[in-house]
């Protein structure tokens, strides 16, 4: 229920970017059982399984998520991610106490950066839609009761035990779902750039190459080839190829 070996179609280039084993993402199949398993799981077995797999965060930064990282825009509801440092309070600091018993930084923030926690390496602060009602309206209800999630240790191993109950072969990640969101944002047609930035990329060649990687991963689009498509002297399109959807060739200003 994870996908497998790369289509025998694709290019050298597009082999290149296809991701490893490890982080491929889920089948259709693998999407339904997943969320059945979440759901049948307690009230936070649901909010990690869904919420990640519907958002594409990481498990640690899922795991520092608060309420004040929600903003509804009419109908929908966003997941801002702070670009500024913020106190971590998600462990319980000792065995036996509830998370909303807690108030104390994870391992991982105590050690690393003074009992705070930041985002490296990705865009930030960035908004992320929740695509679906319905788990936006648990969101906002686990945190409407709750202040905090758990440690970033804990959303990993719920999502392993979620990937057992659901029968997966292969150990479930946070980086399979979010491959998998990754994925079911190209299938819906977004573009290059709006991936990109939904996922936390930088604009330049590296983030570039990993969006890319969700369009190779795309069965929906099958792989497409894409051109550059800028005005030629004739009026028509050009029609050389390119590798990234919102590149030009080498004749029309691409580095």
């Amino acid at each position: 229920m994870i996908s497998g070996e790369p289509p025998g179609d694709l290019s050298e280039r597009q082999l290149i970017l296809y991701p490893g084993e490890q982080s491929l993402p889920f089948t259709d199949e693998g999407v339904d059982a997943f969320r059945t398993a979440s759901q049948e799981g307690d009230h936070k077995d649901r909010l990690i399984g869904e919420g990640i797999l519907l958002t594409g965060l990481k498990p640690g930064t899922f795991a520092h998520m608060t309420e004040e990282w929600l903003e509804r825009e009419g109908d929908r509801l966003f997941v801002r991610i702070p670009g500024d440092r913020v106190e971590c309070t998600v462990s319980p600091g000792r065995r036996g106490r509830t998370t909303s018993g807690g108030g104390y930084p994870c391992k991982d923030c105590k050690r690393l950066r003074d009992g705070y926690w930041t985002l490296n390496g990705t865009l930030q602060p960035r908004r992320v839609p929740v695509p679906e009602p319905g788990v936006a309206r648990f969101i906002e209800a686990y945190f409407a009761t709750h202040d905090r999630v758990c440690t970033p240790g804990t959303v990993s191993h719920r999502l392993e035990k979620i990937g057992e109950r659901a029968g997966f072969e292969k150990t479930v990640s946070g980086t399979n779902l979010r491959m998998t969101f990754g994925k079911m944002l190209a299938e819906k047609g977004f573009s290059s750039d709006v991936i990109r930035q939904v996922m936390g990329f930088r604009d330049n060649h590296q983030g570039k190459v990993m969006t890319q990687r969700y369009f190779i991963l795309s069965e929906e689009h099958e792989n497409p080839i894409y051109h550059c498509g800028e005005e030629t002297d004739s009026g028509s399109p050009c029609g050389r190829e390119v590798f990234f959807p919102d590149q030009t060739c080498y004749l029309h200003g691409q580095e």
